[in-house]
């Protein structure tokens, strides 16, 4: 069996740096009579803690429409962005949000990307939702399909994938995986029984962030299908995309 990105992505994962936190944590003053502490982000959670005017909190991360904060005393909460635009910043000017930027993509929790390119001389397309569990680290499912003058094909799949550069602009990323390919014959063409198969897969990509929530990938892919006649078999793919990131 041949896998020629299996062994430098093995070395990858285990040896690659992590990422180091830092950057200047932003404070901001409530001027409304109270504002909202919620467990999570979004309002369907309960409201563990009331900020009372005056106090000060610290912003760290940003979900949607949602943020992360800490007061002085050390508790944290989630806070929807028109209570906290009714807050001021240590100049005494109120506080604005931007837009998502490049610090909100460092601290991405999700990714959803659209893709296409060439399996193996089909036209290929692929879907996937990517949850970085860690800055380096992330869980990957995605379904694609391949358009072939005689077959077509499904594919299935999961992976853990590793960005061992999260915060550069131009990042490398690695994905080992695995899950299933169904190859069906068009029938008219070509008698052949449509069949399933289990595959392993390593990938090698990059991203570069482009404005607000949008992403640019460009990724490689080596599948290795494990045949029932015992003739494993290599099949070669690429693709080009964007992706959202939350």
């Amino acid at each position: 069996m041949k896998c020629r990105l299996l062994f430098p992505l093995l070395l990858l994962f285990f040896f690659s740096p992590v990422a180091s936190a830092e950057e200047t944590v932003p404070q901001v003053a409530v001027i409304d009579p109270y504002l909202d502490l919620h467990s999570g982000p979004g309002r369907g959670y309960p409201i563990i803690r009331v900020v009372k005017e005056g106090e000060w909190v610290s912003i760290h991360k940003r979900k949607n429409r949602w943020f992360l904060i800490s007061t002085r005393q050390g508790e944290t909460g989630w806070v929807a962005r028109d209570q906290l635009e009714r807050t001021l910043n240590p100049q005494g000017e109120q506080t604005t949000i931007k837009a998502p930027n490049w610090r909100d993509f460092s601290q991405r929790s999700w990714e959803l990307a659209m893709m296409a390119g060439d399996l193996d001389g089909s036209r290929a397309m692929e879907i996937s939702a990517l949850y970085f569990m860690t800055q380096n680290l992330g869980l990957e499912a995605n379904y694609g399909i391949g358009l072939g003058t005689f077959f077509t094909s499904e594919v299935v799949g999961l992976a853990i994938q590793h960005q061992p550069f999260p915060r550069w602009r131009v990042a490398p990323y690695f994905s080992l995986g695995g899950g299933v390919m169904q190859i069906k014959p068009k029938a008219t063409l070509v008698k052949s029984e449509r069949r399933q198969e289990g595959y392993a897969s390593a990938t090698m990509g990059l991203r570069t962030y482009l404005s607000q929530r949008f992403v640019l990938r460009l990724q490689y892919k080596e599948y290795v299908l494990f045949n029932s006649d015992q003739n494993n078999e290599e099949i070669i793919e690429w693709k080009i995309g964007f992706a959202a990131f939350f």
